[in-house]
């Protein structure tokens, strides 16, 4: 473990399941954050989570963990039914949130969790965070500097074999459970981040016994004459690759594209030119570094991901969700 510096970013966690560990862990590569405190539904499991670690508390009581004064933020990785109200009651108690993904089951719970952000004047920021990482700033980049050209079509994958999986989580209604929201949200905001909002959205889903999806392909169609093709799977292991083409070549972002990987632009003249990926570590400390600053510099949302932009995705996922039929509560 790296000698974190005196002055520390603070993290209360609620939650101790594998992201809560995956987040952690990667706090390690940082010299100035560190997790401070742990929140769980039972004591055990809070202690057991704060045992791996130097100095943390642990609590199995929300409002006495939004009262240690020693945390400068929280991140919250629970089940998808429960950030909404985890979020505000944090944002009530003006702790900032960096919320896991999917941010809110639907539009309506984004907007409540949003307007309390405001409310409040304190830090609300999308746990999407694909899109703070090294490769994703680089695609920003040569996108920005037209390398590809008018940017004709998307495609991203992100499917794993979860079937051996017997996390509830995955496949339990009552959790939010199912493809779209665990694995779709990734697809999903990595066209809106190129893109935006369609003007036209086609999906379909393959439904589990438990009547979630474990299958979910969608199709975005945009004005400008755009088309994005989309899919997760909770049943079979995909490439995870994705690629944006345009009238002058296209990018290929390698697997995982949503995790640290290397970027390819292949140019119709032939040139290739290849961005490698030299990230060590999950990727997740990456939205810690831009919470921080948030807080720091006094700002309500992270421009990397702004509140209007988390809006405009759950506002699609609500779309895809009724075209296919895929309802929770």
């Amino acid at each position: 473990m790296n000698k974190k510096s005196k002055k520390t970013f603070n993290w209360g966690i609620i939650g101790t399941g594998g992201i809560a560990n995956a987040f952690s862990k990667d706090l390690d590569f940082l010299d100035n954050h560190m997790v401070t405190a742990v929140l769980s539904r039972t004591m055990r499991n809070a202690q057991n989570f704060s045992n791996n670690l130097v100095n943390c508390k642990a609590y199995d009581n929300i409002e006495s963990f939004l009262e240690d004064e020693d945390i400068c933020a929280v991140y919250i990785a629970t089940p998808n039914t429960l950030h909404c109200i985890q979020t505000i009651k944090s944002l009530q108690a003006k702790v900032p949130v960096l919320c896991e993904k999917p941010f809110a089951m639907n539009f309506e719970e984004a907007s409540q969790m949003i307007k309390q952000s405001n409310k409040n004047s304190t830090a609300l920021m999308d746990g999407m965070w694909m899109r703070y990482l090294p490769h994703i700033t680089k695609l920003r980049e040569l996108l920005s500097k037209n390398a590809i050209g008018k940017i004709e079509s998307i495609f991203a994958f992100h499917g794993q074999n979860l079937r051996w999986s017997d996390n509830p989580r995955l496949w339990t209604k009552e959790l939010g459970g199912g493809a779209l929201l665990d694995l779709g949200i990734y697809v999903v905001s990595f066209c809106h981040m190129i893109a935006g909002s369609p003007d036209e959205i086609i999906a379909s889903s393959i439904f589990t016994k438990q009547d979630v999806d474990s299958k979910t392909s969608m199709v975005f169609k945009y004005d400008n004459g755009l088309i994005a093709n989309l899919s997760c799977s909770m049943y079979d292991n995909q490439p995870n690759r994705a690629i944006i083409s345009g009238s002058d070549g296209y990018i290929e972002i390698a697997h995982t594209f949503y995790a640290p990987t290397t970027i390819k632009l292949y140019k119709n003249d032939k040139e290739i030119v290849e961005h490698k990926n030299d990230y060590e570590g999950h990727g997740l400390r990456q939205q810690a570094i831009y919470m921080e600053k948030c807080v720091s510099d006094n700002k309500l949302e992270s421009d990397k991901m702004t509140h209007k932009d988390t809006l405009e995705v759950m506002k699609i996922m609500d779309e895809v969700r009724r075209k296919t039929g895929l309802k929770f509560g």
